[in-house]
């Protein structure tokens, strides 16, 4: 109950709580215990409200039934005196909590907490009465992963239909999931209308209840062109309101995932912004990444020092360990700026199990296995990117990921074809590169150099002296050598 209490949203992954609280038995043993602690605090709660919620990914406090107060002013004392237990994880969070409390204390009284965007993202699932099991399981499969994507880049969800949630209000979105049975196949629609009810976006998909396989495709597509749709409307929603920390998040990684649609240092203020009006491990990682894309536009003057820029990455792990996004995003940021390869492999792994059907997390996932030199994988993970990204204004990001994957596995023609559709969309620096090394290495040298062409309109002073440096952002050694021969063959001094 503390640890749901203290922890912003008041809930967390079944997951979390596991290896928090019961870390040293196996994770089958760690959900029993669980699931018994669940069964022990609501008889002790004895409440006719439902007060500890619970689905098969997270578990919450109820916030229409408990009031919060995580810091009057004058408080004293130390969080939760006096708690003692054994298990590491759990004093681990303590302690990270205490501090936390404790700088937030010495702020306390500066300024009032800014007021967040009126709107909530109700998710409902609607079934025929007569549906079958088979049916209900999977939309309700589907909901669990779209309250999960919705809640990983921050925006407010409300589990359940309107109806158990208070009055829908104008700038509300409802978000309803449909499935029907139509003879031996179904289909899967998902709509998005405001609190007026005038629709806002849908899409709708065919079935076969039977095919498990092609059912979980589908769904992963569904929730990712959900969480895209979510991402574009509250960016739209920005509209120079700073004091919006949903809108200023999604702006930024919008930024992100569109190379080249934003300044680095836009994406940077977004990220700023969003901290000032709430602080998660998203604003700090979005934070992080706005500087990390100003080092690799080769504009590092204007940025902070590797430890400024860290620090916003291990904060942002430190408040969102289980977040996938941030995961990936922190573990780049290994990679690309400390060169900490296994870190890097390490992280993005760990985001693409936790967010398994989010495209993001597999480009970073194939961007760390490149890194490494394990080529075929970073083929076959940006191969999955592009697939989940299909249709999203991530897609182009993707392919220029895949570009680099197959460059580095040889697959040269496959790289330029990649590239060239990736920079039909987006402008970004590592494409055209790795375009010019590619037709280099293919002997198409009038298209080479056009590419070589490009990047000194872009940075006057390229040299072969300053690609050959460490300062230029290039992590794998072999792919510095193919761009320095490549650079060479175009005739680059």
């Amino acid at each position: 109950m503390a640890m749901l209490a203290l922890t912003r949203n008041h809930r967390q992954t079944r997951t979390w709580l596991q290896d928090k609280l019961w870390g040293d038995r196996g994770p089958a043993q760690a959900a029993a215990s669980l699931r018994q602690s669940l069964t022990t605090l609501r008889t002790l709660l004895n409440s006719e409200t439902e007060v500890l919620s619970a689905d098969r990914t997270w578990i919450w406090l109820e916030r229409n039934h408990v009031d919060f107060d995580h810091l009057a002013p004058g408080c004293q004392g130390e969080i939760l005196r006096g708690f003692d237990l054994r298990e590491e994880g759990f004093n681990d969070w303590l302690r990270q909590t205490r501090s936390e409390f404790e700088m937030r204390a010495l702020r306390w009284g500066l300024a009032e907490p800014p007021s967040q965007p009126d709107r909530r993202w109700y998710v409902h699932l609607s079934m025929s009465p007569t549906a079958d099991e088979g049916l209900s399981e999977i939309g309700e499969c589907l909901v669990e992963k779209i309250i999960e994507a919705l809640s990983i880049i921050g925006l407010p969800v409300v589990i359940g239909a309107e109806r158990d949630c208070g009055p829908v209000r104008a700038t509300d979105l409802v978000t309803r999931v449909r499935i029907l049975r139509m003879g031996s196949t179904g289909s899967l629609s998902l709509s998005v209308t405001d609190g007026f009810g005038s629709l806002k976006w849908q899409v709708r998909r065919e079935i076969a209840p039977k095919r498990w396989y092609e059912i979980r495709n589908v769904q992963y597509e569904i929730v990712h062109l959900l969480q895209d749709f979510a991402i574009r409307i509250e960016a739209k929603s920005l509209k120079g309101a700073q004091w919006s920390a949903h809108a200023n998040r999604c702006q930024a990684l919008l930024g992100m995932l569109v190379p080249g649609s934003m300044m680095p240092r836009d994406i940077i203020g977004c990220g700023e912004a969003a901290l000032a009006a709430e602080e998660t491990g998203l604003s700090h990682a979005l934070l992080g990444i706005g500087h990390l894309l100003q080092l690799n536009d080769r504009k590092g003057h204007l940025a902070p020092d590797s430890h400024q820029v860290m620090e916003c990455f291990r904060t942002a792990m430190r408040l969102s360990p289980e977040n996938g996004l941030t995961l990936a995003m922190a573990g780049h940021s290994y990679g690309f700026l400390l060169h900490d390869l296994e870190r890097n492999l390490a992280l993005t792994k760990e985001a693409v199990r936790l967010l398994p059907g989010h495209g993001a997390c597999w480009i970073f996932y194939a961007i760390a296995l490149t890194y490494c030199g394990k080529a075929n994988e970073a083929v076959r993970a940006a191969r999955t990117a592009v697939s989940l990204c299909r249709g999203t204004v991530a897609q182009a990001f993707a392919l220029a990921i895949e570009q680099f994957a197959n460059l580095m596995a040889g697959q040269i023609r496959r790289a330029i074809q990649s590239g060239e559709v990736s920079l039909e969309h987006i402008l970004f620096r590592p494409t055209i590169m790795d375009l010019m090394t590619g037709y280099a290495l293919l002997g198409e040298t009038s298209k080479g150099r056009d590419k070589l062409n490009a990047l000194i309109t872009r940075e006057p002073d390229l040299s072969i002296d300053m690609l050959r440096s460490s300062e230029y952002p290039i992590v794998n050694p072999a792919h510095r050598e193919l761009t320095l021969h490549a650079a060479r063959t175009l005739g680059l001094k």
